[in-house]
């Protein structure tokens, strides 16, 4: 009996501290977002949509926690339904980032127009991998993708996940696995 109580006030600690611990590293993201200023880093399409992707719950919804990421996603998308360098078409990054600004989009229900427009870009330029330059391919592509395919599997967008280009990049990710 003892020991239970024991049990259930460490538990309830572990809460506290882990809630504590959430709280102390939003605001430490907070506050290294604020204080950047434009200029002492440049804007990436993934990086954005990855902290887009976070989320709190207040009064029973969930909302972003960062809308200000979701507004630039919003803002930013490239006439072709992209995401990304408009100079430089680098297919592997710019399908990397418009698949993560898809994927917030559809997480955070806005902007269905721009979120379809950029699962028809993916369609239109995902064979496109099949010719694309290894050597151009973005760091760590074989897992970041996969990855967001998945994501993208859980929330029911539409994207042919069993295109044979797919296949190739799970079994580039599986020597990596292994090696």
């Amino acid at each position: 009996m003892e020991s239970d109580r024991s049990n259930n006030y460490e538990e309830k600690d572990i809460q506290v501290s882990r809630t504590i611990e959430i709280k102390n590293l939003t605001e430490e993201i907070k506050y290294m977002l604020s204080s950047m200023g434009d200029g002492r880093s440049s804007v990436s399409p993934y990086d954005t949509a990855w902290v887009s992707f976070i989320g709190e719950t207040n009064n029973g919804s969930e909302r972003p926690l960062f809308p200000s990421c979701l507004q630039w996603i919003v803002d930013n998308q490239l006439a072709d339904g992209s995401w990304g360098e408009e100079l430089v078409f680098c297919i592997y990054n710019r399908l990397s980032n418009t698949l993560a600004c898809v994927v917030a989009l559809t997480l955070w229900n806005t902007c269905l127009h721009k979120r379809n427009k950029g699962v028809m870009f993916i369609k239109e330029n995902l064979s496109k991998l099949e010719t694309g330059e290894v050597e151009n391919m973005t760091c760590g592509f074989e897992f970041v993708f996969p990855a967001l395919l998945e994501k993208a599997r859980q929330l029911d967008i539409d994207i042919p996940y069993d295109a044979p280009v797919l296949t190739d990049i799970y079994a580039r990710r599986e020597v990596k696995f292994t090696t």
